[in-house]
């Protein structure tokens, strides 16, 4: 049938399935949106309030919807595209090289930050803010650098592994 996915579940399922549990996070973004724009704790707390309850229902609605199949159907579509953009076997030169800087100036910022904190102290006090966005880019780098990255960070725990360099 043309209006199935490949596990039998009518697409309309699936596409219901898909809307719900994307919707299910709206009120946790209408949430945040409350909390910057400065609105008062009683209307915060409020939405705090319901935005559980709906994501709750929208995600069991979900699963509802979903099942099985269609959990199975969006694990394997979801892959696909994390393999496809986020994690080729090879990335072009400027990625890379993107890649090896988001890489390495978090590791040199965690390992000069006691220095540098020691001799200019006003630099210290943001340290948990600093980690957080260093520890990000260091886990999006890793991204950045493809798959073919990932092998070679593997490798340095393999004893019997070894570089191989193109011509």
């Amino acid at each position: 049938m043309a209006d199935e996915t490949t596990e039998g579940l009518p697409a309309w399922r699936f596409k219901l399935g898909i809307l719900s549990f994307f919707l299910a996070f709206a009120p946790h973004v209408v949430t945040g949106i409350l909390m910057l724009s400065g609105a008062n704790a009683r209307a915060i707390a409020t939405m705090a309030a319901i935005s559980f309850t709906v994501n709750k229902l929208m995600l069991l609605l979900s699963v509802v919807l979903l099942g099985r199949p269609g959990f199975n159907e969006l694990k394997k579509r979801l892959a696909a595209v994390f393999q496809r953009y986020l994690m080729p076997d090879e990335v072009g030169p400027w990625r890379y090289r993107i890649g090896l800087v988001m890489f390495v100036v978090p590791l040199v910022f965690a390992w000069k930050a006691p220095y540098v904190t020691e001799l200019m102290p006003l630099l210290g006090r943001h340290s948990t803010t600093a980690a957080i966005i260093t520890d990000a880019i260091f886990v999006a780098s890793l991204f950045v650098l493809g798959g073919g990255f990932w092998d070679k960070i593997r490798a340095l725990s393999v004893r019997k592994a070894s570089a191989v360099f193109p011509d």
